[in-house]
């Protein structure tokens, strides 16, 4: 009787001790879940381009363009080197990545997109990308170091993001790179990334983005100094969702300052060591 009641008994267990985990997980990280909450409603449209993140598949060519040159100037190839995309959502990024031949791993808090990532992979078994449901934090208790620690529109959504930079650095090898792009919080940035998508659009659905937890990139400088990395580079990411393009532009416009970041860039930052 007893090992007839174990064996129905051992996947609850199983399962009440992941969402233990899960939960534990979660309180120790930086992660909202609201804004969990947010995309597991609407993570079935990761690959449609015309969808909810279509302007995450807009910016995608050109924020990993920034990402290649930055590590080529480092590195002479890309074979071999590791990579963790940090907030992968449905595999976006993380698949252009592992196509430049990084070996890359995707993690997300959000279990409903690691689903759609891993199941958009499979259509490519040669693609060296792979995925696990968990946070930065929890990542880098279990000690692995990457050449290349990535995090893309990310940073806004979780809840403190002073520690989620921590992690992000952490979770860098002595001399790696980490990549993070955001939104600048300027009156631009409220235009272009909230009120032009979420309300006169409607390609994003409402409330999707907070204006007050988008982050200057004095901000983000200092947080990356802060954990121990040293700021090497930032570029503007010129979105126009009119006309839904993007490309990269430097911060600087002749003598104005930062015109090219008042609204969406990316950061490059080597961790000391």
């Amino acid at each position: 009787m007893f090992g007839r009641w174990l064996r129905h008994a051992q996947p609850r267990l199983a399962t009440r001790r992941q969402l233990t985990t899960t939960t534990q997980a979660l309180s120790e990280s930086s992660v909202s879940a609201a804004e969990l909450d947010k995309f597991a409603r609407i993570s079935d449209q990761w690959w449609d381009p015309q969808g909810a993140f279509k302007y995450l598949h807009t910016m995608n060519a050109p924020r990993v363009q920034f990402i290649r040159q930055t590590l080529l100037a480092a590195k002479p190839t890309l074979r071999g080197l590791r990579a963790v995309d940090v907030g992968c959502g449905g595999g976006l990024a993380a698949e252009r990545l592992a196509r430049l031949g990084l070996a890359t791993l995707g993690i997300d808090a959000a279990p409903e997109s690691i689903r759609v990532a891993r199941a958009h992979a499979q259509a490519d078994p040669l693609l060296n990308v792979a995925y696990r449901e968990t946070t930065a934090e929890a990542l880098a208790r279990d000690a692995p170091r990457f050449d290349a620690v990535v995090s893309l529109e990310v940073i806004e959504h979780v809840r403190d993001a002073a520690q989620f930079v921590r992690s992000l650095v952490e979770l860098a090898a002595p001399g790696a790179l980490v990549f993070v792009s955001t939104m600048n919080r300027t009156p631009l940035s409220w235009l272009v990334d909230v009120a032009l998508p979420e309300h006169v659009l409607r390609v994003v659905p409402r409330g999707t983005h907070d204006w007050r937890k988008f982050v200057a990139p004095a901000e983000l400088r200092d947080m990356l100094r802060a954990a121990g990395a040293e700021p090497v580079d930032c570029r503007g990411l010129v979105l126009d969702p009119l006309r839904n393009r993007c490309h990269l532009v430097d911060c600087d416009f002749g003598l104005l300052r930062n015109a090219g970041v008042q609204a969406n860039y990316i950061m490059a930052a080597r961790k000391h060591g």
